[in-house]
């Protein structure tokens, strides 16, 4: 984990996944960085919000012109039980807000975790697009 230049915490293998994203996605589409979870809500759910939650932000959100996809990197500390929980309500969340939302694993996307854009890495992200309607 790294802070970058604008003071956020950029986590194994979003910079990578950045990368390949806008190959995949192309110029058309818009890409913003460490979102927080509150701008993704529509104004009705923004109060129901819990203190945890307010300070929760999307690694990577990718707009086109037909729909939002919030992408999270997902290491294994996303696998323990309160954090996992909390993610399930987060993406429930966010696809009643009508987004669509992409988990790109570290068991399997290993080698984008390593940040190394390379066919393997592509094809890691690209498989788990696959399922984006």
């Amino acid at each position: 984990m790294k802070v970058n230049e604008k003071g956020q915490f950029i986590g194994k293998g979003e910079e990578t996944a950045l990368s390949i994203l806008k190959d995949m996605y192309g110029e058309s589409a818009e890409y913003t960085i460490q979102v927080p979870f509150r701008n993704l809500l529509n104004e009705e759910w923004q109060g129901t919000l819990t203190e945890r939650q307010e300070k929760e932000t999307l690694d990577i959100v990718v707009k086109t012109n037909l729909k939002m996809v919030v992408f999270r990197i997902q290491d294994a500390h996303h696998r323990g039980m309160h954090t996992a929980e909390r993610d399930l309500v987060q993406k429930k969340t966010l696809e009643w807000n009508g987004h669509t939302v992409v988990d790109l694993w570290d068991h399997d996307c290993p080698e984008l975790f390593k940040e190394k854009k390379n066919d393997k890495s592509i094809a890691e992200v690209k498989e788990s697009v696959s399922f984006v309607k």
